[in-house]
């Protein structure tokens, strides 16, 4: 090579102009190769997406009847652009209550009862770019789904109809939400008698929060005002004229909106929030009494209620009551058998009537303090069947809660919800006088029973309340606690003659407390030795995905 040969060739070693041109070239090259690539695997994320969506379909639909699964499921692939691809359609047994077991495991094709299926699909997407860098054409994809059929009842635990006196009603459900009542017994009858959709007020408080456009489990999961409740009460009974009416004077009388309560709380869905309703969707049939008391015992949370009843109730010359209420639930909303939300149970409640009557023999006045708590009664959704030679069939397990009565000290302030009951040691000063004190005491309690309750079909349709009792009633619980009292004067006992006069003032008093307690309590939802129970309604034939 000559000198000018060899100068030239180190020139062109030696150069950079170019340099970034070729770099750009190379690397839009590995930038259009890496794009490329990623438009091929968003085509494979978005098929594969598409081919779950179908077996999910396919398999819920099949589930509802797992005898006719096959021809159900393939026409439902064919109908969603999967009929040339290939299927599996394996019906078998789903144990939702198999704990510890992962849910990949709950399933067993062809097992019995078939209560589930488990759709299968392989297909493939085609590619485009990845061809140009030695990729495959196409991508295979394989994705199941899994669903069991699903049967739900919702049913409640509470007061049955009965007519509630006014006066007492509304000074309780009053102090509840911080307003005066003066609901007439006929509007507490027509508020005990009536039902309303459980979903159609949450359509109702979808519309009154802003929230047209959210399911049904957003809705449960918001907070509404108590005015705002109520309303959406008054809009889901609209065909009841009493009811509006009733509903109508209650909102009338709230100074403002009121307390925020958590909706799911007093209207929940309970296992049916994995189906994901759509709006419009039927739901349970409940009582409108009870969703009042809920709401109304939700606004006011767990702090204690005064109520001054003065002279109102008969045979008393002044009542006055301090209530505190734990926290409740007393209806299910829609649940299957064996689910953690199949069992249920009313509000522990503290109740203290303070009453004043005539003493005899001149002796002034008689001041009585009779407490009642009744601790939860519970219920259990044990089975469920919706088909059958005589139709539908709901099984209960029932559970009375323990009630305790007592005439005794209690101090006001002793009346809370969660705490420690108070002590019934010490005898309540009945009559004080300059020199004499009349003392007295009394304590009974009424333990729990336990009964299986079978609702047939036209139990579910007439909304038939059972009631489970406990084995220690008596028709007067007042008058069964007072036929225990013990009377001490100065700590010493009592002559016949006061003993006998004592005895006759304060039977006649009894009526007046057992109005009182009972009112109170039925208002609650609650009574004292009792459960009662009615099945709001049942959905068949659904199924949910469990894998």
């Amino acid at each position: 090579m000559t000198g000018l040969g060899a100068r030239r060739l180190r020139r062109f070693g030696s150069a950079r102009g170019g340099n970034v041109a070729i770099l750009v070239a190379l690397g839009s090259a590995m930038l259009m190769g890496a794009g490329a690539v990623g438009i091929d695997l968003g085509m494979v994320f978005q098929a594969r997406r598409k081919a779950q969506g179908a077996v999910d379909i396919a398999a819920m639909l099949a589930a509802v009847d797992p005898s006719q699964a096959d021809p159900v499921a393939r026409q439902s692939l064919s109908d969603n652009g999967y009929g040339a691809a290939t299927a599996t359609v394996a019906p078998g047994s789903y144990d939702a209550s198999a704990r510890g077991v992962a849910p990949g495991g709950r399933f067993s094709a062809g097992g019995s009862p078939a209560n589930a299926v488990r759709v299968g699909l392989s297909t493939s997407v085609q590619v485009t770019f990845g061809r140009a860098i030695g990729l495959p054409a196409a991508v295979p994809l394989r994705v199941t789904g899994t669903a069991a059929s699903a049967q739900f009842a919702a049913f409640t635990i509470g007061s049955g109809t009965l007519k509630l006196e006014g006066g007492i009603a509304n000074a309780l459900l009053g102090a509840l939400l911080g307003a005066k009542l003066s609901l007439s017994v006929s509007d507490y009858d027509a508020l005990a008698g009536a039902r309303v959709d459980g979903l159609r007020v949450l359509d109702a408080l979808g519309t009154s929060l802003n929230m047209q456009a959210a399911n049904y489990t957003d809705i449960v999961q918001a907070n509404a005002s108590i005015g705002q409740v109520l309303m959406a009460l008054r809009v889901a009974a609209q065909d009841n004229g009493s009811v509006v009416s009733a509903l109508s004077g209650i909102l009338n009388a709230l100074p403002n909106a009121g307390n925020l309560i958590a909706i799911g709380q007093v209207d929940g869905l309970g296992d049916a929030a994995a189906l994901a309703p759509p709006r419009g969707f039927a739901g349970p049939s409940l009582n409108v009494l009870n969703l009042l008391g809920a709401a109304a015992a939700s606004a006011n949370g767990q702090n204690q209620v005064a109520v001054d009843l003065g002279a109102t109730v008969p045979g008393l010359l002044s009542t006055r009551l301090t209530l505190a209420i734990g926290e409740r639930k007393r209806s299910s909303g829609w649940v299957r058998p064996g689910s953690q939300n199949a069992t249920v149970q009313t509000a522990q409640t503290r109740l203290l009537i303070e009453t004043t009557i005539t003493a005899p023999l001149g002796l002034g006045t008689l001041s009585l303090p009779v407490y009642a708590e009744v601790a939860p009664a519970q219920a259990s959704l044990r089975s469920l069947s919706c088909t059958g030679s005589e139709g539908r069939k709901v099984t209960l397990d029932a559970r009375t809660g323990l009630a305790t009565l007592a005439v005794a000290q209690v101090p006001r302030t002793a009346i809370a919800g969660g705490s420690a009951s108070p002590d019934l040691s010490q005898p309540a000063s009945l009559i004080a006088l300059p020199l004499v004190t009349v003392s007295g005491r009394a304590f009974a309690t009424l333990g729990t029973g336990s009964q299986t309750l079978v609702f047939s079909d036209a139990d579910i349709t007439n909304h038939t309340v059972r009631t489970v009792a406990s084995g220690s009633l008596s028709q007067s619980l007042t008058g069964s606690l007072l036929r225990n009292l013990v009377l001490s004067i100065n700590g010493i006992g009592v002559p016949p003659l006061l003993q006998s006069a004592l005895t006759t003032t304060l039977g006649a008093a009894t009526p007046g407390i057992d109005l009182v307690l009972d009112t109170v309590l039925r208002t609650l939802g609650l009574r004292p030795g009792y459960a009662d129970l009615d099945v709001d309604g049942t959905l068949c034939n659904q199924a949910v995905l469990v894998q």
